[in-house]
């Protein structure tokens, strides 16, 4: 098997409705995505002729994934959530289908990679330099 392997990283904040804890404040976190691609055998014909990915394919999908979250708060799509955001106008604000742990994180942005059509392996999630979630199916 060959794995490929690129990552990214970008700031975000996120809020976790009905967490009790230190944590249940509006936070942010600077993020660390490593994400690996893998294919039993490489290209054998073509511009990727050798290759398990075209990295010039990998970079703007991980641009658009960093895009996606650098410098968002990231609030679940619940009544709370809402009522979060609506005391925070002029911000940008993401509303995501989930309470946006890294566990939750880390499913979410796989998808979005497997949608897009790339050989994903696995995804790693840094929420702080040793606090990570591995997403792979």
């Amino acid at each position: 098997m060959f794995i490929i392997k690129n990552e990214i990283q970008f700031d975000m904040a996120h809020f976790l409705t009905g967490y009790e804890g230190k944590c249940a404040n509006i936070h942010g976190h600077r993020y660390r995505l490593i994400v690996k691609f893998s294919a039993n055998e490489l290209h054998k014909e073509g511009h990727k002729r050798g290759m398990v990915e075209d990295f010039s394919i990998i970079k703007p999908v991980l641009r658009e994934i960093e895009e996606y979250f650098d410098h968002k708060l990231v609030v679940e799509d619940n009544d709370r959530g809402r009522e979060v955001a609506s005391s925070l106008a002029g911000f940008e604000i993401r509303f995501v289908p989930y309470r946006p742990t890294v566990e939750e994180m880390s499913r979410h942005i796989y998808n979005m990679l497997r949608d897009k059509g790339l050989p994903i392996m696995e995804v790693e999630l840094f929420e702080t330099p040793t606090n990570s979630c591995i997403y792979k199916e």
